[in-house]
């Protein structure tokens, strides 16, 4: 019975180690080289950007993705056009 668990735990650690040496080999010999640091252009850095609050489903989303509207005279920000258009229809409701 022990004979039999140390086979299969001895038989184990050898189909693994075989898997490393595998992978070793094929990593030496692959075509794509992961990019080294310090090597090509530098990583790109975007500028921080503002964020606006959208009333309606009070998400914040980045100034340049927002959609606006003038909404009972002051310019406002949301984050899809269906918050848009509940926010004008509760304007001319008010109205």
């Amino acid at each position: 019975m022990i004979r039999g668990l140390l086979f299969v735990v001895q038989a184990l650690i050898w189909l693994l180690f075989v898997r490393l040496l595998l992978r070793s080999f094929a990593g030496a010999f692959s075509r794509t080289r992961p990019v080294q640091p310090g090597s090509g252009a530098p990583p790109q850095v975007r500028a921080p950007e503002d964020l606006v609050l959208d009333r309606i489903c009070r998400t914040y989303l980045p100034r340049s993705r927002a959609i606006t509207a003038r909404v009972a005279g002051r310019e406002e920000s949301f984050c899809s056009p269906a918050c848009r258009d509940r926010a004008l229809a509760a304007v001319t409701r008010a109205s």
